[in-house]
């Protein structure tokens, strides 16, 4: 019995580290990614990149801008989306992974950019140059995915295509990249090259096209499940939007409010930090499921509110739009972290000093069954929930910023409210999650004074060591 008991303590607080070990992102703009390769006499001279971007983020960065169907495509127009936004996806190597030797090839420089729209989406059309010899091919794949997650590539298979100027072969598959799983959950998909310079000569498939596809997992497949359903509720939130702007107290008021809602219930159930807070804190503390409901929400709101202050600024004082909206993101993220990891720590230093002196069973003759306080720390739970949200959503600016393009800021807000209020019934089911899972466990010890206070001081302490720890993981992630 004993033995099942500390099996059970173990799996439960192991819980909030089964989340992402990085908090900064949800996916907050998708992307579909075609690929076309140029082949030459002289081996694969590059690749061409055409990323089609989502409804919503198209409205809410041409607006950023100042652009529009009129003015994009000019000589003005292209000078502005590639300065103000594209050309820092540099930093992260433009999102492209190529690999070739087993040796990774830096995506530093890009060529012939030009954007564009097709069916209202914004296009991103660029060249990759590679001039990679044929000799030089080998294992060579190549994989679109933003491992931070705040985009959401997925690669499109039927638009992966060639262009074979010579007598070159190419034969290609497309193969998870497993070993650049992001999230924990989320894998890329690569496209594996196999090219041959002999007319007469197949290429010879390389050995990873021989190994067997292993299936995605329930999570993965859950994960899979949580991005297209994502993906579907922003093409309807712009569908209903675009009626918004001439009729906002239309019937679409009330679809655009209502998805809203149901986008912040899928949203949170994807990766995030304040799951892991949430479940971390009440594994760690006495709580009720009111306790867990309020902060469930509180983080939630919070997290909203900071992105429309933020949001709000940016725009209508600072007129610096999603720039300026991101360098406050970067300026506090910092600080919230290092703020969470105090937290834990105070939390931490709290739970030892508690069990130090005895805790709540400091009379060892007692002999009744042990129970602790159903009541939470009221100012902590705040506190915590405060910190928590701080950083400001970036799916809440991508809401709002699309809303002020369209001209129904007030709708833009109401909607903010709709996302919290499904992010917060998410995020409570998560805490209820860990109250019950806290509860439970400590009801299995029963009469067994060793064994209670074993596990209560091992749910207590590892509990607000997880936040301190994973405060300061986010903390130096962001630096």
């Amino acid at each position: 019995m004993l033995k099942k008991l500390y099996t059970i303590c173990l799996l439960v607080m192991l819980t909030p580290l089964l989340t992402p070990s990085q908090g900064r992102c949800h996916p907050h703009v998708f992307v579909d990614a075609s690929l076309t390769f140029f082949v030459d006499d002289s081996g694969l001279t590059g690749v061409r990149e055409y990323w089609l971007f989502d409804e919503i983020f198209t409205q809410a960065i041409l607006s950023d801008l100042g652009l529009d169907a009129n003015s994009l495509p000019t000589t003005l127009g292209q000078e502005k989306i590639r300065d103000g936004a594209f050309a820092y996806l540099v930093n992260f190597g433009y999102f492209t992974l190529i690999e070739s030797e087993g040796k990774r090839i830096p995506v530093s420089k890009t060529e012939g950019f030009r954007a564009s729209l097709e069916n209202g989406r914004l296009v991103y059309d660029f060249l990759v140059p590679l001039n990679l010899p044929f000799e030089h091919i080998k294992n060579f794949r190549m994989a679109v995915f933003d491992e931070e997650y705040y985009s959401d590539v997925v690669l499109v298979k039927d638009n992966i295509s060639f262009e074979i100027d010579g007598m070159a072969q190419v034969s290609h598959t497309v193969r998870p990249a497993k070993d650049y799983t992001y999230w924990k959950f989320i894998v890329p998909e690569a496209v594996h090259l196999s090219i041959s310079n002999s007319p007469s000569t197949a290429p010879a498939p390389e050995a990873a096209q021989f190994e067997e596809i292993e299936g995605p997992g329930p999570i993965e497949q859950l994960m899979t499940l949580v991005r297209s359903t994502q993906k579907q509720l922003t093409q309807r939130l712009n569908g209903f939007g675009m009626q918004l702007k001439g009729n906002p107290f239309g019937p679409a008021l009330w679809m655009f409010l209502g998805l809203s809602f149901l986008y912040g219930i899928v949203h949170a159930i994807g990766p995030g930090h304040g799951k892991a807070v949430v479940c971390s804190y009440f594994l760690s503390n006495p709580g009720s499921l009111m306790n867990g409901a309020l902060m469930g929400n509180a983080i939630t709101f919070v997290h909203m509110g900071s992105a429309a202050v933020a949001v709000g600024a940016a725009y209508l004082i600072f007129s610096s739009g999603m720039g300026g909206f991101a360098a406050a993101s970067r300026a506090l993220q910092p600080a919230s972290y290092a703020l969470l990891a105090l937290m834990g720590l105070f939390l931490l230093i709290k739970a030892i000093r508690d069990i130090l002196k005895g805790g709540m069973l400091a009379d060892p003759s007692c002999g009744h069954s042990h129970n602790e306080p159903k009541g939470g720390d009221l100012k902590s739970i705040l506190s915590v929930s405060f910190i928590t949200g701080l950083v400001p959503c970036p799916g809440a600016a991508v809401i709002l910023a699309f809303a002020i393009g369209l001209n129904i800021f007030w709708i833009g807000m109401l909607a903010l409210i709709c996302m919290a209020a499904g992010m917060g019934l998410t995020t409570t089911l998560f805490a209820w999650v860990a109250v019950t899972a806290r509860s439970a466990t400590l009801k299995l010890s029963g009469k067994n004074r060793k064994v209670f206070n074993l596990l209560y001081a091992g749910l207590s302490i590892c509990g607000a060591g997880t936040i301190a720890l994973f405060g300061s993981a986010l903390f130096f992630g962001s630096l």
